[in-house]
């Protein structure tokens, strides 16, 4: 029996070779071009679910004190940068931030002349508090505290700690 020469196979072998690692390469790069744009819609997704859920709850606040005009309706809650290089990323300042309005949950409905005369009492309750996030321990600070007409607005700064 006769075996036929490997020669012929040679260039038929050598572009198999280099369609199926083209196949392989060009698959992974679209792989990685999909997972980052499907990271961004999550992001964005995650963003807007808590929008939503922001709204929906000021929405419930200012229902329940509808026709009541002298009661706080909304309470918004900034985190300032201490300084330039203390930046914080993004997810953790929006989860200090709702951390902070969820504590501040029960100024909602309260008559807006006793939030005034305990500014002092709310900006304690606030003040040297830690969270910890994603194993970091930040501390927080009252920069400002502001009430207009039925909106508390509390500017705060956030610094880790360091251990």
């Amino acid at each position: 029996m006769r075996i036929p020469p490997f020669a012929r196979y040679k260039r038929i072998l050598t572009s198999a070779g280099l369609m199926a690692s083209g196949a392989i390469i060009g698959s992974a790069i679209y792989m990685s071009i999909h997972q980052h744009s499907y990271n961004q819609l999550y992001v964005q997704m995650h963003k807007y679910l808590e929008e939503n859920s922001d709204l929906r709850a000021d929405l419930e606040a200012l229902n329940k004190t509808r026709n009541k005009q002298a009661l706080i309706n909304v309470v918004n809650v900034y985190l300032l940068p201490k300084n330039q290089n203390d930046l914080i990323s993004e997810d953790i300042q929006k989860e200090i931030e709702g951390d902070v309005k969820n504590e501040l949950k029960l100024v909602i409905g309260q008559k807006a002349a006793y939030v005034r005369d305990a500014r002092l009492l709310y900006e304690r309750l606030i003040t040297q508090r830690t969270y910890t996030l994603h194993d970091k321990i930040y501390t927080i600070e009252v920069k400002s505290i502001v009430l207009i007409q039925a909106e508390l607005t509390i500017w705060i700064t956030a610094e880790q700690k360091r251990t």
